[in-house]
């Protein structure tokens, strides 16, 4: 999606998972060029990758001249956009547009994924969206597309600390006798929580991206004892390895 979002828009691509890795926080900026963030959210509230990674982040002291921010959900986004509103305000940034895209549910820890029907249904309607968000924004349209669902404030103060004090545990993770030690999970997890020697490890806080889980070859990868045979989701058009790339920046 940010790929196709960038090749629309013909701005530079940087995946803030690598950025990290690396330690790249600050960037040049053209005077006319778009800064637009394009994240999953997790428990109504940013990744705390992609907070860290915005308090961190620096033009050079410029600011953008427009600001957009894409995120992707299996229903709603609670108060994700006032999250994200008050960090760039801290900043001195002004946020032009905010796009919500519910995507197929993935999280498999409570729930199952969707049908085969209703993932094709979602990805069209995603498909579409993306080409109006993408005309929007290369007009510099100033607009807000928010799925709060109810009880927004409630759903991000409460949910979204309980997740990110409790819900982030590598505890229950394990490959189970399927595992062929391939290290895709190694390669694609976004925090280098995981090490393949036989048989991955966890260590560390996840971010609950669950991408290990889905792009296991063997569907070895399990999250406590409770996963059993329930089908993966992988995005039709994505491969693993296509997961957290980025182009060279400056």
């Amino acid at each position: 999606m940010a790929n196709e979002i960038g090749s629309y828009q013909n701005e530079r691509l940087v995946s803030i998972a690598q950025a990290m890795k690396l330690e790249q926080f600050t960037y040049s900026l053209e005077s006319e060029e778009k800064v637009i963030f394009v994240f999953p959210i997790y428990a109504w509230s940013p990744p705390q990758l992609v907070v860290d990674f915005i308090k961190k982040l620096s033009f050079n002291g410029r600011i953008p001249t427009y600001l957009s921010v894409i995120v992707t959900c299996g229903q709603n986004i609670g108060e994700t956009e006032r999250v994200i509103q008050r960090l760039f305000e801290q900043k001195n940034w002004r946020l032009q547009s905010f796009y919500t895209l519910v995507m197929p549910n993935n999280y498999l820890i409570l729930g199952t994924v969707d049908s085969k029907e209703e993932i094709r249904e979602k990805l069209d309607v995603v498909k579409e969206k993306i080409l109006q968000l993408n005309k929007s924004i290369a007009h510099l349209k100033v607009e807000r597309q928010l799925i709060k669902g109810p009880l927004p404030k409630l759903l991000t103060t409460v949910g979204g600390r309980l997740f990110h004090s409790f819900g982030r545990s590598v505890k229950p993770f394990f490959a189970n006798d399927h595992c062929i030690s391939c290290k895709v999970c190694e390669k694609i997890c976004p925090t280098g929580c995981i090490t393949v020697e036989g048989k991955p490890m966890w260590e560390g806080e996840c971010t609950q991206c669950l991408a290990c889980l889905h792009y296991c070859p063997k569907s070895a990868i399990q999250y406590g004892h409770h996963m059993g045979n329930k089908s993966r989701y992988t995005h039709p058009d994505i491969l693993w390895y296509q997961l957290n790339q980025t182009q060279e920046v400056e």
